[in-house]
């Protein structure tokens, strides 16, 4: 069996009783890194361990460090008891534990304090209205301006700027940002900047991460609600007429649509008003709609060769 147990977000000061207590238990010890102000716990108690820094420096990519971890830990767990120490907590942003689940081996989760508390703190933000919480590697259509976003393993100046670009196509450039390094700890440094500087910092961290405030980008979640929300508010219904007015209008914007032509906006709101209207009314089933939607886009794709 794999323990694997959280050491908190910042300090030895984090570190429960649980985890205390296994680290004493006689197992052998691994790390997945170093970097961690509760390593000085294992230097002081003279608590053996093995880290896995050196895999970071040997491999190309932290896929491959994930992978050789997990194939690691599971190779050392077949004969004896082993525990695996991560910073925070186990099941956030941890995705060598993620990867030991899906191995569907027997593991034993102990939590720790995550870094998403030191983080709130660090902003002053609840997350009771909710938060989004994306790795750096997160693409545009996975941001959503509705909810604050903590954005995280933002380790380097060159992953920032990557996802300063990726921002900007959803969020105002002038949109505002907190870049916080080392949440919690002594040295915890909180910059608010514009998400066009955010390539401009030059300390990102292996503990660095991005909190992104909701701002008044729109999306098309937002664009459905506020179509859901006019229909209400005006007491919009289905009628004969109406779905007449609708058609002959799609149809006119159809005929004038032109490969520089803005036209395809129209045509995008009068069919989502109409999918709409439909739902409201009981005649079609929205959720369904978009499972078929989603069956038809590799057609599309094939006709569009």
């Amino acid at each position: 069996m794999i323990n694997v147990v959280g050491l908190g977000s910042t300090s030895f000061k984090d570190l429960t009783l649980e985890a205390v207590k296994i680290m004493k238990n006689g197992n052998k010890n691994f790390l997945r890194t170093e970097r961690h102000d509760s390593l000085s716990f294992f230097k002081e108690n003279n608590i053996n361990y093995q880290s896995f820094d050196y895999l970071y420096d040997e491999m190309k990519s932290f896929e491959e460090v994930y992978s050789k971890i997990v194939e690691i830990l599971i190779e050392k767990s077949k004969n004896e008891d082993i525990n695996y120490f991560v910073p925070g907590t186990p099941l956030v942003a941890e995705k060598t534990v993620k990867m030991l689940i899906e191995k569907n081996i027997d593991i034993r989760i102990i939590n720790g304090i995550s870094f998403i508390e030191p983080v709130l703190a660090s902003v002053g933000r609840d997350a009771v209205d909710g938060l989004l919480f994306l790795d750096s590697d997160a693409n545009k259509f996975d941001f959503d301006t509705r909810r604050d976003t903590l954005i995280t393993q933002v380790y380097n100046k060159r992953i920032a700027s990557d996802l300063s670009l990726s921002l900007q196509e959803i969020y105002d450039e002038e949109d505002l940002a907190f870049v916080i390094t080392n949440a919690g700890l002594d040295d915890e440094i909180l910059r608010k900047v514009k998400i066009y500087e955010l390539p401009r910092l030059d300390d990102y961290n292996h503990q660095s991460c991005i909190y992104i405030p909701r701002a008044k980008g729109k999306n098309l979640n937002i664009i459905l609600n506020e179509i859901s929300s006019i229909i209400k508010e005006k007491d919009l219904y289905l009628d004969e007429e109406n779905f007449e007015e609708i058609k002959e209008e799609i149809l006119e914007k159809a005929k004038s649509l032109s490969i520089d032509d803005e036209d395809e906006k129209d045509l995008l709101a009068l069919s989502l008003f109409l999918l709409l209207l439909k739902d409201n009314d009981g005649l079609i089933d929205l959720r369904q709609i978009f499972e078929e939607i989603y069956k038809k886009l590799d057609k599309i794709a094939i006709f569009l060769k």
